[in-house]
């Protein structure tokens, strides 16, 4: 199979904005061995918001100072005032579970 058009996003994927993790995909919406291009965004369902971005910016700049606990991981996007989506700070609590519904 070719594809022709290349998409930012797997539209078969569920949406991940949810409270729990999602039970929906598989049975083949992801991924059918030798009949689908395997694509850098085969696994996201939507391009992600800038406040994702700028989370994954942060983190990456943490982890190349050092960090690798989830406290560290908290108390240095605390420090730079990257709080979570509703401008709180974040706790360990709250991380893990922002990664936990997204996936990350």
């Amino acid at each position: 199979m070719s594809i022709d058009i290349i998409q930012d996003v797997n539209p078969s994927l569920p949406e991940n904005r949810q409270f729990a993790p999602p039970k929906e995909g598989g049975n083949g919406n992801i991924h059918t061995p030798g009949a689908w291009q395997n694509i850098i965004w085969q696994t996201r369902s939507r391009v992600p918001e800038a406040f994702e971005l700028n989370l994954i910016c942060a983190l990456e700049q943490l982890f190349d100072d050092g960090a690798q606990t989830p406290g560290e991981l908290v108390e240095g996007l605390n420090q730079q005032k990257n709080y979570d989506q509703q401008g709180e700070p974040w706790s360990e609590a709250s991380f893990r579970a922002f990664l936990q519904v997204n996936g990350y």
